[in-house]
């Protein structure tokens, strides 16, 4: 019998303890997925942000808006080094689904062509053109509210009060997850006539798309400059900043999420150094007989050390198995509670290769403590132990 053999068929002798084992390193290793893919779906927008958009808001807070000619300031200093467009957090309800949350913004049209992620039919951004009434929406949004082309809506306002009618004219699909496919938007215009006079003729965001990301930051410096000790002082950020500074709001649940990832890789470590000491303890007058015919301390060692890692690799395994399919339900049952905020709530490649990793070095890790201990066991005094 080859030594890997016998490795393998060591680590699975006693089944049942075996597979449990490998089946709680599979929960915790399922569960660190999830927690892991939740982080990574809040920062989807983030990590994935454009380097040559930037946004301009109120110095004070994104609640405080800005002049509308503002915006023709914006372009005399961009001039031919980009485009500028301007929109309006919205932020109503669906009239038949006020406890569901998705973006909903008042935006200039010309804010589309600068993000090339958003894919829409020519035929009906045509639609959506024509019709002072038209939204766009994304097609998750459409699906989960089974809205199709042509659909009337009816969106109740939070920040601003009353009840907004849409036509549906046009469903994107989005080719990044810079912008996630559950936000909708609508003409600045429609939004602007239906304000009260006080409010009309501002803006909450200027959209900045330059031509070259290397100059973004100076256009932005450039830009504050200019509103300097006015009225209405700005703050130009990179789009990946202001997306950063927005999810702040959430620093703390984060920052608790991160904790508890943490504390189950804890869990699953404690799991595999339980079954590791229980085995090692059970095979003490073996690993004596081993000895006395020849083996040597690190073939013990080694022993022990390849039995976690195969057990931890078993759980690794199957808990990517299940983690599939239940991050899927997962996603589905957030979306459902929270619409398209999170983003795309899929499984990453880079999340599974950090569990595995991960699982494996604790699995080592786990065994080391009882494989140390094997090792240094001497002959005569393990054949007299008796458990």
């Amino acid at each position: 019998m080859s030594y890997f053999l016998l490795i393998f068929k060591s680590a699975f002798r006693n089944r049942l303890r075996s597979g449990l084992t490998a089946l709680g390193v599979a929960i915790a290793v399922v569960a660190f997925l999830f927690l892991r893919t939740l982080i990574g779906a809040w920062y989807a927008g983030v990590e994935n942000s454009a380097s040559n958009r930037i946004i301009t808001r109120n110095k004070i807070s994104t609640t405080f808006e800005l002049p509308l000619g503002s915006t023709d300031k914006v372009r005399n200093i961009t001039g031919d080094k980009g485009q500028v467009s301007y929109e309006n957090w919205f932020g109503a309800m669906y009239a038949k689904d006020e406890h569901g949350f998705f973006a909903n913004l008042a935006t200039d049209p010309e804010i589309f062509k600068m993000y090339p992620e958003i894919v829409i039919p020519d035929d009906q951004w045509k639609a959506y053109l024509e019709d002072r009434q038209a939204a766009v929406v994304g097609f998750r949004l459409a699906e989960k509210y089974g809205w199709k082309l042509g659909d009337k809506i009816t969106l109740r306002g939070t920040i601003y009060p009353g009840d907004w009618d849409f036509n549906v004219r046009a469903i994107y699909h989005s080719t990044s997850r810079a912008v996630d496919d559950a936000s909708m938007w609508f003409h600045w215009k429609y939004f602007n006539e239906k304000q009260l006079e006080a409010r009309r003729d501002h803006v909450g965001l200027i959209v900045t798309k330059v031509n070259d990301g290397a100059i973004a930051t100076g256009v932005g410096q450039a830009i504050d400059k200019e509103f300097a000790n006015s009225p209405a002082e700005t703050r130009t950020e990179s789009e990946k900043q202001f997306q950063l500074e927005f999810l702040s709001m959430a620093g703390a649940l984060l920052s608790a999420i991160r904790i508890i990832s943490y504390v189950v890789l804890l869990i699953l470590m404690l799991i595999l150094a339980n079954t590791m000491a229980m085995a090692t303890r059970e095979r003490t007058t073996e690993y004596a007989v081993m000895r006395a015919i020849g083996f040597q301390s690190r073939h013990i060692v080694g022993m022990v050390l390849g039995e976690g890692l195969l057990i931890s690799l078993a759980g690794a395994a199957l808990g990517i198995a299940l983690a599939a399919p239940s991050l899927k339900f997962a996603g589905q049952m957030l979306e459902k509670k929270m619409g398209g905020f999170l983003g795309d709530f899929a499984l990453q490649l880079d999340v599974v290769l950090l569990a595995v990793s991960v699982a494996l070095s604790l699995g080592m890790t786990a065994a080391a403590l009882p494989a140390r201990r094997a090792g240094k066991l001497k002959i005569v005094d393990a054949l007299r132990r008796v458990e």
